[in-house]
């Protein structure tokens, strides 16, 4: 837990500090890689908490999270179109859906435990 804490606040710092300057064609791509490693995140923890989990399962939610997202914005942004925006609802979709998970197991078990 403590080396969990300790990324995040070096990240923060990092991401503060640091003077890192994208190309602003590429937001579609960056916000979508995002919302992919975000998903991802909530979907291993989703596993984790139904005993389902494994180190492959994991790396390839990530692969093809990755993959799905940025394929989508690759041809939204060849036809002109926000096809992208497909992406968004559903990973938006499945991260509520695993939040839903999760708050409902730390609920069953705050209820066992009264």
């Amino acid at each position: 837990m403590l080396y969990v804490v300790a990324g995040l606040i070096l990240g923060i710092l990092a991401g503060f500090n640091l003077d890192f300057v994208y190309n602003p064609e590429y937001v579609v791509y960056i916000s979508l890689a995002i919302l992919a490693i975000i998903n991802t995140i909530f979907n291993i923890l989703s596993e984790n908490i139904k005993g389902q989990l494994s180190n492959f399962k994991s790396c390839l939610f990530l692969i093809s999270d990755l993959l799905f997202a940025l394929f989508l914005g690759f041809v939204g942004e060849q036809l002109g179109l926000p096809i992208y925006l497909a992406a968004v609802f559903a990973f938006g979709n499945n991260i509520y859906k695993n939040i839903r998970v999760i708050i409902d197991f730390f609920l069953e078990k705050f209820n066992k435990n009264r």
